[in-house]
């Protein structure tokens, strides 16, 4: 593996990393709307969009240059420079690789989901009352969204080993499959 090889990757996993995030800021994102529309506060729903609006488009640009554009990126910060061996040697198998990358994963959304859970319980208790249902509690789209990112941050972390041969699976399937495409075209071609 090369220096470029290996800052490619890195860059194309942290700018997967930011759709990760980005994922997370959308219930916020839907529930300010819905709270800014309800109180009638036509400037204050106005300053919110645009912010969102730009946090959007700054994420964007983000992942632009973080998956399709890395080659820009290594050559403006000269991530190659300063190396005294140009290839890496990495002798680890592609898919304990991918297990060890999975379970890292699960570990930090199960470490970033946990605190979050706890903390937006504590706030669904506090503004819960016996009017409010649980479909108009603030809090609710913020639990529902840190529970299943700890569900999906256990599921990674136990079962690792099922995630990487369904990915291994389909990379399969996709290498034979130009090859099945290509004999059975053959045949045709001789009837």
């Amino acid at each position: 593996m090369t220096i470029r090889t290996f800052w490619t990757i890195f860059l194309k996993i942290f700018g997967l990393y930011l759709i990760w995030q980005t994922l997370t800021i959308l219930p916020g994102f839907f529930s300010t709307l819905i709270f800014m529309n309800t109180q009638g506060d036509k400037a204050s729903l106005f300053t919110t969009f645009a912010a969102i609006i730009f946090i959007t488009c700054f994420f964007i640009t983000i992942l632009r240059y973080c998956i399709i554009k890395t080659d820009w990126i290594i050559e403006k910060l000269q991530l190659e420079k300063g190396f005294a061996e140009e290839k890496l040697e990495i002798n680890i198998h592609r898919s304990s690789l991918l297990s060890i990358v999975i379970i890292v994963l699960g570990g930090l959304m199960l470490a970033d989901g946990l605190p979050l859970l706890v903390y937006y319980g504590f706030q669904y208790i506090q503004h819960n009352n016996t009017y409010t249902k649980f479909m108009d509690n603030r809090s609710t789209p913020w639990l529902v969204t840190n529970f299943l990112k700890i569900v999906i941050g256990y599921f990674m972390v136990s079962d690792s080993r099922l995630i990487v041969n369904f990915i291994e699976r389909k990379r399969r399937k996709i290498i034979t499959t130009p090859e099945s495409d290509a004999e059975g075209k053959d045949e045709h071609e001789l009837d």
